[in-house]
């Protein structure tokens, strides 16, 4: 299984596509996503494929048989660049189902299928101008194995053509490699892109196929980058030229992104909790009516102890906290798209308080500032953020920006530190 296998249909999933991509360089992560517990060949075949998803907290196996849509003989959908393997064509079929159907799964974020695919962080980052700090966090999240994916704004469905450059707006890309490389008149910082079309349709900028500026590299560096000149959607780029082509990226951890470096940390301890906002109940909607904003459900977060610190190497400033990320997720909505079912705007906010035992009311939060909160409501399935905190006693209220907004919800919180969660009744 490679990421070279991997070519879109007609589907609009460039999202999920690209995100296979991006998993398929980690074997034990294919492994858990395809077990290989039914035979796919000889007198035991039964023409059952199992597959896995991280779905709302948990594993969730689906089951599907070994039909797939064709026109005039020819799979429609993702398939494999050789006409022997069908393991991308079941997998995108085997998504499909656990959403209810392909039309499901058209557009979507690659942050929600990179989640689906590991189980683990996805944060997206909206690249304003070339930052050198995001570079470098790339390259530290690609050598340590993260997933890279990156997307073009405009809209998906009309994602049939590219640009003159090229490249297609509305279309989610994967991150393959990203070197920074010496050459004749200096050096250069270069990231290497996937098409999940897997075709012709590249990149005809600087450092493109056949781009001149290869003619200043020696073969050697070539080599080392695994340079080859072939119509299969994959290509280089400039870092500048990828920060004004490209307007957002997502990077997904196993385990959280303390200091945002792009490697996961390993958390000394993980909750999940799962709520529910109920209508008329505790569905209090955003701070634009504190009164209603008080009825949401409260937890209570106590950090016990600040991270171990080293005056070598840890920042100043981070003497004396504990590292905390925490995320949001809502219940899946995208099998009810056809319904007419949208995806809520949630956020949470993180109180700092003193008594440990109550439920916050409307004065503590006319009164007093929030130690930290997810960012603007918005209608993303995740969100997430990190914060450096003092030990304490915190309460954290997730809701949804309208009031009566119905819907379930996951709360991840990851620490270095061992940590209490638990809800405020």
């Amino acid at each position: 299984m490679s990421k070279d296998d991997i070519k879109q249909g007609i589907l609009g999933d460039c999202w999920f596509l690209s995100s296979c991509a991006a998993v398929s360089r980690e074997e034990r992560f294919m492994k858990r996503i395809c077990p290989k517990n039914y035979p796919l060949f000889g007198k035991d075949y039964c023409g059952i494929l199992h597959f896995s998803f991280w779905r709302f907290g948990e594993w969730v196996d689906v089951y599907v048989d070994d039909r797939l849509p064709t026109r005039e003989g020819q799979l429609i959908f993702a398939h494999c660049d050789t006409r022997e393997e069908f393991w991308v064509a079941f997998l995108e079929k085997a998504y499909a189902k656990l959403h209810g159907s392909y039309e499901a799964i058209e557009g979507g974020q690659t942050m929600d299928a990179l989640v689906d695919l590991t189980g683990g962080l996805a944060e997206r980052c909206e690249i304003k101008g070339v930052d050198p700090a995001l570079y470098k966090r790339i390259l530290s999240a690609n050598k340590a194995g993260s997933f890279i994916a990156c997307s073009r704004k405009g809209d998906w469905k009309n994602s049939s053509q590219a640009d003159a450059n090229g490249l297609i707006a509305g279309h989610a890309y994967t991150v393959t490699d990203a070197q920074k490389v010496r050459h004749r008149l200096g050096t250069e910082k270069l990231l290497r892109i996937r098409n999940p079309w897997g075709n012709e349709t590249e990149w005809k900028g600087s450092w493109s196929d056949n781009d001149e500026n290869w003619n200043l590299m020696d073969e050697e560096m070539k080599k080392k980058m695994s340079f080859t000149s072939k119509a299969d959607g994959e290509f280089w780029m400039s870092f500048r030229d990828f920060c004004k082509q490209f307007q957002e990226i997502t990077i997904c951890t196993l385990g959280p992104d303390f200091d945002g470096d792009g490697k996961g940390d390993q958390p000394g301890h993980v909750e999940l909790i799962r709520g529910e906002w109920v209508p008329g109940s505790t569905a209090g909607g955003s701070r634009n009516d504190l009164e209603s904003f008080a009825k949401n459900p409260q937890y209570l977060l106590t950090l016990t102890a600040p991270d171990d610190y080293d005056p070598i190497v840890d920042d100043p400033d981070s003497e004396g906290k504990c590292s905390v990320v925490i995320a949001l997720m809502q219940e899946h909505r995208r099998s009810q798209r056809h319904l007419g079912v949208k995806t809520l705007q949630i956020g949470y906010i993180l109180y700092k308080v003193n008594d440990p035992h109550s439920r916050l009311g409307t004065n503590h939060f006319r009164y007093n500032y929030d130690a930290g909160r997810s960012g603007v409501y918005i209608n993303y399935r995740e969100v997430s953020n990190r914060f450096e905190l003092i030990p304490g006693h915190y309460v954290l209220i997730p809701s949804a920006f309208n009031v009566n907004d119905s819907g379930s919800f996951l709360i991840r919180v990851f620490a270095q530190k061992k940590f209490h969660l638990k809800e405020l009744l």
